[in-house]
């Protein structure tokens, strides 16, 4: 498999069988993200395969994608905090990258993934965890072998709708209107989500109106 077909042919994958993934194929695709660029070579990835089903529980519980309640593995992905560079966030920078190599590494050999953030909040994370101060977390990875053909989605736009010279030239500029209210009211809704405790009841709901989607 070629880089141009790993690319192309990836996809996330939400429905997995019930074979279990190796931990010495895990731990192939968890070295993949070690060989991603980081900020200033800090190399400050961290991982915690996830394999019992109580923590994925917790994580439900929480507030994470209702998907999950079928998942029986994997990785929470977290990066050392300590950058004097909050502005633009290298560390979560650094992490995303380790996490595409490792995507890209799963499709090779044969293994589903998809990039979660519809998670916890961060300091429900880090109980559930046992996850020390200088640590963040980042995303989830589900994983599993698949069981079912992904759709092939074509890409919205072109390299020419995405693309100026020098300087900011789309002509998709979007203007603070009534859907950007909207788009603040569905930040301040998500974070009281998070914040709610005892989310048994909103559970159902959550997942009734969870986006389904293949990307």
């Amino acid at each position: 498999m070629n880089l141009d077909e790993a690319i192309r042919g990836r996809r996330s994958v939400r429905k997995y069988t019930d074979v279990p993934v190796p931990d010495d194929v895990i731990k192939d695709i968890i070295e993949a993200g070690l060989w991603a660029p980081s900020a200033c070579n800090r190399q400050g990835s961290a991982f915690i395969i996830i394999n019992e089903r109580e923590k994925f529980d917790e994580l439900l519980k929480g507030g994470s994608a209702a998907f999950l309640k079928n998942v029986n593995q994997a990785i929470l992905v977290l990066y050392d905090n300590r950058t004097d560079n909050l502005e633009y966030r290298d560390h979560i920078q650094s992490a995303c990258a380790a996490i595409q190599n490792m995507l890209l590494k799963a499709y090779e050999l044969g293994v589903g993934t998809c990039w979660i953030n519809n998670i916890p909040n961060k300091k429900k994370l880090k109980k559930i965890f046992n996850i020390p101060w200088n640590y963040e977390p980042v995303a989830l990875i589900s994983m599993g072998y698949i069981d079912y053909k992904p759709v092939t989605c074509k890409r919205k736009k072109t390299v020419e709708d995405c693309v100026s010279y020098n300087t900011f030239g789309l002509k998709d500029t979007v203007k603070k209107d009534k859907k950007y209210l909207s788009l603040k009211i569905k930040r301040v809704l998500r974070k009281i989500y998070k914040a709610v405790p005892g989310k048994k009841l909103l559970l159902k709901f959550a997942g009734k109106y969870e986006k389904k989607f293949d990307n």
